[in-house]
């Protein structure tokens, strides 16, 4: 078998990437595996025994359409079976395209997905604290099933030879041994991924303070005029322990140097990137533009955390894009104060570094990620008298659901009884309204991806199926499905019944349920993204019509009350021109007379309700009349 990884990236992306690799190399042990990556990154890529070769993106097969073009012929000429493309780019897509691979996977995007066999929803949220970069990775080897368990932590390799030369190297410049060493990211990739020069000199001034540390720099030569700066804001006793001419020549150089450090702290990039590859433990401060759910890989809050002015100013994203963001990071980032997180990173330091840290046992990350393939979904359930049909519900819900929580608004029948057969959080809670009591179920849900159910719908297997399929990728805000509803016996499949789309698997905090009761929906935000399921929800909704007729009253007592609270008023002709076209809506134009004499039963009803919801709407406004 031959497998061909593409990620033509930086540093950073290239030592993600290398847990495809590392993965492949431990379902497929006889396997061809090679690695496109650009030259500049082979350094990160020294001693890992996972890749058979390194195919070489250059500067000249940027400049040099031919030169390209004989790049993806070699590729073509090693007829891979496998291709993953983790970069995703215009120079990936054509290098896929002339591969002819038979399987080829990527992620979803839109106008691309005819180049791939297997396209992959992209995650907009990590599951696990992993992070949603490498989780991202990790879900383009979905479509292989690999029966192994994940590494999911890159490493950096390091020869005893170049330790020694990082041991040499501290002699030279004598470093007290005795001391742990930190290196400071003082510098970004970029002038909109670098934390304000004087800022970062202070937060260099409370490290020193905390511990007794010997102190180096991460910049490059071009940047010694931008690192100067930041060495001259620092306190003079705080220059005492820098060592500002410690430096690597090369990255590899910076490789070695960084695995004799204790730790890093700095602007998020390749060094630190590389720092965790080295089992470094880390402290970043992120760019105001970038994701920090994206790179704030294996944050536990003590080997590793992290900074965002979002943490503290949340206010100033509302309703940016991410090209606004980057735009206008320069000048959102003197809003991040040092004394923001001062404390925090204090917390770090005295985690890691205290004279009775030694002997820490770092998490394990990988058993972390064998533990959260999917998103934990909570499914909310509310209650009143449902012994009928709740059990259907509840065992619907195995193996689908991560915790079940049941509303109840005080049944007096079986309904408790029944929800103590299964696995469920049982809460008693005054009925106010749908609404009120779907919004209130909502906050008691431990998980941030809700499924919310009444007592007398269940899901089909179909439907059951499809939502274990989004719970590894979640990638929109909300799913709706179709609801099939059941009236005296019979599934009504017209009369405006069917298809009853209903919206009822979504983030916690996407939206909110809306409308006047009895008449919910749950609504999402502006600019949110909503998905479809397959298959149908079950609901079980009259037993018999003096039910129905029943409910017809209640209904339209609950409606009118809530119309009236909200000014809408009834005239005459509403009294009789909008039972008329409910009626004529229902029957005719939704075929409601295919379903037979219950298919009129329910049209009629649907008169009844809307002529009885504006009739006592109108006295509501005129009560003497």
């Amino acid at each position: 078998m031959k497998i061909l990884v593409i990620q033509q990236k930086m540093i950073g992306d290239v030592l993600v990437s290398t847990l495809l690799c590392n993965n492949l190399r431990k379902a497929y042990p006889h396997a061809q595996i090679d690695y496109m990556v650009y030259k500049s990154t082979l350094p990160v890529l020294q001693g890992n025994t996972s890749v058979d070769n390194y195919i070489l993106f250059e500067r000249k097969h940027r400049r040099s359409k031919l030169e390209f073009f004989k790049l993806i012929y070699h590729v073509r000429k090693q007829k891979y079976d496998l291709v993953i493309d983790a970069y995703s780019k215009l120079e990936s897509w054509l290098t896929v395209l002339f591969s002819n691979a038979p399987m080829k996977i990527s992620y979803k995007k839109i106008g691309r997905t005819f180049l791939y066999s297997h396209n992959i929803p992209q995650s907009d949220e990590p599951k696990s604290n992993v992070g949603l970069i490498i989780e991202r990775r990790l879900s383009l080897l979905n479509p292989l099933n690999l029966n192994i368990e994940f590494e999911v932590v890159p490493k950096l390799s390091v020869t005893a030879e170049e330790k020694q030369f990082a041991s040499n190297l501290f002699d030279e410049y004598k470093l007290d041994r005795n001391k742990k060493t930190v290196m400071i990211s003082i510098i970004g990739s970029s002038a909109n991924k670098t934390f304000p020069l004087e800022y970062m000199s202070k937060v260099v001034d409370y490290v020193s303070d905390k511990i007794d540390v010997n102190i180096l720099l991460n910049y490059i030569p071009n940047q010694l005029e931008l690192a100067q700066k930041v060495y001259d804001y620092c306190a003079k006793k705080t220059q005492k322990n820098i060592f500002f001419n410690l430096l690597g020549g090369n990255l590899r150089e910076f490789i070695i140097i960084m695995d004799a450090c204790d730790f890093i702290i700095g602007n998020d990039g390749g060094a630190i990137n590389m720092a965790k590859a080295l089992d470094k433990p880390s402290f970043i401060i992120f760019s105001p533009w970038i994701e920090k759910e994206m790179w704030s890989t294996f944050e536990d809050g003590k080997l590793h955390d992290s900074v965002h002015l979002k943490d503290y100013q949340p206010e100033l994203f509302v309703d940016k894009t991410t090209k606004q963001l980057k735009e206008s990071s320069i000048a959102l980032y003197p809003n991040l104060k040092p004394s923001y997180f001062k404390t925090k990173l204090e917390d770090f330091l005295e985690y890691n570094f205290s004279e009775n840290s030694n002997g820490l046992i770092p998490t394990n990350f990988n058993e972390i990620y064998s533990h959260h393939k999917t998103f934990p979904l909570s499914a909310v359930i509310i209650t009143y008298n449902e012994e009928e049909h709740l059990e259907k519900c509840l065992s619907s819900l195995v193996g689908v659901a991560d915790e079940v929580i049941v509303i109840d608004s005080y049944s007096t029948d079986n309904t408790e009884a029944i929800c103590n057969k299964y696995n469920v959080t049982f809460i008693q809670h005054k009925f106010e309204g749908y609404i009120e009591q779907k919004n209130y179920a909502i906050q008691q849900a431990s998980h941030n991806y809700i499924l919310s159910l009444d007592g007398d719908e269940a899901l089909t297997n179909e439907l059951k199926e499809s939502i274990l399929k989004v719970k590894p990728h979640w990638d929109h805000d909300g799913y709706y499905s179709k609801r099939l509803n059941n009236y005296c016996g019979q599934w009504i499949k017209h009369s405006d019944w069917y298809p009853d789309k209903k919206l009822r698997l979504f983030k916690k905090e996407s939206g909110e349920w809306r409308g006047i009761n009895p008449h919910d929906s749950y609504t999402l935000k502006s600019g949110k993204k909503l998905g479809k399921l397959e298959g149908d929800l079950l609901h079980w909704i009259y037993r018999d019509y003096e039910e129905h007729k029943q409910k017809v009253e209640n209904f339209s007592n609950i409606a009118s009350k809530a119309y009236y609270k909200l000014g809408i008023k009834s005239t005459y002709l509403k009294i009789i021109f909008r039972p008329t076209w409910a009626f004529i809506k229902s029957y005719f134009f939704r075929c409601g007379f295919l379903d037979g004499k219950n298919g009129f039963i329910i049209c009629k009803e649907q008169f009844n309700v809307t002529y009885y919801k504006y009739t006592k709407l109108y006295r509501l406004w005129h009560p003497k009349n």
